[in-house]
């Protein structure tokens, strides 16, 4: 397929699951650390902060999600038009970091709930797997030593040529 007409099935005629997924946004580092996850959907009510573009470190409420073009209407950023009116500014979600979340919603809890991190007890398990690994660093020593080897051959023709090359002279 053409790469244009892949882009506008990715895009512009994408299925309702896949827009959502494009409606995400990155978490803070607070919010990454509480609950193991990079990225999540934004909701009316998250809080964020633009990191890109003309409104870059304005922190805002989410007020209006737009579908097409995955973009989000933000509190207290307008245009005013020459007639007037004020009308929403809508910023990429892309250009945008979640500083806090809303989490009235019950799906929303569920799918924080589920990767949130494992506590202390829990981590201890995975401690124990580390060891196996420490054991298969050592082949990779023994690898290193057969290339050893094989260099000394190489220099065994040197000395061949070289040789060689003194018997050609007399």
């Amino acid at each position: 397929m053409k790469p244009t007409k892949v882009r506008n099935q990715q895009i512009y005629r994408a299925t309702n699951q896949v827009r959502n997924k494009q409606l995400g946004a990155s978490l803070s580092k607070q919010l990454r650390q509480k609950y193991g996850r990079r990225h999540i959907r934004i909701l009316d009510g998250d809080v964020v902060k633009i990191t890109r573009g003309e409104y870059k470190g304005i922190n805002g409420k989410v007020t209006k999600i737009s579908l097409d073009g995955s973009r989000v209407a933000i509190e207290g950023i307008k245009k005013e038009k020459i007639k007037g009116d004020k009308v929403d500014i809508l910023i990429h979600t892309s250009n945008l970091l979640i500083t806090s979340l809303k989490t009235d919603d019950k799906w929303r809890k569920k799918i924080l709930e589920a990767k949130a991190k494992p506590t202390e007890e829990e981590a201890k398990p995975t401690e124990a797997k580390a060891k196996p690994t420490e054991a298969k660093a050592k082949p990779t020593e023994a690898k290193a030593k057969p290339t050893e080897a094989k260099a000394k051959p190489t220099e065994a023709k040197a000395k061949t040529k070289s040789s060689d090359k003194k018997e050609d002279e007399k």
